[in-house]
């Protein structure tokens, strides 16, 4: 897996992307396992509108659960998810055939080069690890005593793709700290600013601080689950409270769509007009809750989801 270590990349490798720059009007498909990646929607948005890349852009959140009340984690074998998900991807092609998919899940991203779909469509994929190794190597080999702790849930820890390929590019194993938060996503979903919520995330974080000196260099939280920046306050402060030097967040949702707003395409167009749609299979549990965090700063998003479609055979 290679990647670049620059904030303009945002940690990509898309050679293959070059055909759309070609286009004056995209559509992006970004999906994720349950809300989180509403928030890269969010941020691509925002980007675009200034980026002049293109004169329209038609932003399309497909919300990859196939139950409303249980989740990929939930499977028993990697071969269930990879099929569930072969599924998801090939809905998205035939119902939608986007100029490109996201996928804004940690869980999901881990997975998706398995797929059936991913060997056999034209249609580029691109996954959130990439980003998020990208942003913490950055980080890194910027401070050479610091150490990172990613943080994601289970499936996304158990497939070790971010540390992996922190070491195949370099980065020393005693730097990296992984820690698996289960049941974080949903409490974070219901209320990301509970008090549950903050217990949950204080409890993971000391845990995760037990494995590191706290006489050494910066420690970075690098939050690998889309879902778990909703919720930066409580990261932020258990990192203050402990005894530890902290390096900051490190959030993948803020650099996954870099690439997008590549430079030399910047400016062509005076204006880029954004057009929402959000749409699932089963209804959103945790919809309203979400369109608080989105009413004031996105009026345009919050309004898509506040009014998403339920397409029952959308994959």
């Amino acid at each position: 897996m290679g990647f670049f270590t620059n904030k303009e990349s945002g940690g990509q490798t898309a050679p293959e992307l070059k055909s759309i720059f070609e286009k004056d009007s995209i559509t992006i498909v970004i999906t994720d396992s349950g809300l989180g990646g509403l928030s890269v929607m969010n941020d691509i948005s925002e980007k675009l509108k200034t980026s002049g890349c293109f004169r329209k852009v038609n932003l399309i959140f497909v919300n990859a659960l196939f139950d409303a009340n249980t989740g990929y984690n939930s499977l028993q074998t990697r071969q269930e998810k990879i099929i569930t998900l072969n599924k998801v991807l090939t809905g998205i092609g035939l119902r939608y055939n986007p100029d490109i998919i996201l996928i804004a899940c940690n869980t999901l991203s881990v997975l998706y080069t398995e797929t059936d779909f991913v060997s056999k469509s034209k249609i580029p994929v691109v996954g959130i690890v990439q980003a998020g190794v990208g942003l913490i190597a950055e980080n890194l080999e910027k401070y050479p005593d610091s150490r990172v702790i990613i943080y994601g849930t289970e499936t996304t820890i158990e497939e070790d793709s971010h540390k992996k390929a922190l070491l195949q590019n370099g980065i020393k194993g005693e730097r990296i700290v992984t820690k698996a938060c289960p049941q974080l996503q949903s409490y974070i979903e219901q209320n990301p600013a509970g008090e549950e919520t903050e217990m949950l995330i204080s409890a993971y974080v000391s845990e995760a601080l037990e494995n590191i000196p706290v006489d050494r260099g910066l420690v970075f939280t690098s939050l690998n689950c889309s879902h778990f920046g909703y919720s930066e306050q409580f990261w932020k402060s258990a990192m203050e409270n402990s005894s530890h030097k902290s390096g900051g967040i490190l959030n993948p949702n803020f650099t996954m769509g870099n690439f997008l707003m590549e430079q030399k395409y910047r400016l062509r167009y005076p204006e880029t007009k954004i057009s929402f749609l959000v749409v699932s299979k089963v209804e959103l549990l945790n919809e309203k809750a979400m369109f608080s965090l989105f009413n004031a700063k996105s009026p345009g998003l919050a309004d898509a989801l506040e009014n998403y479609k339920i397409i029952e055979d959308l994959f």
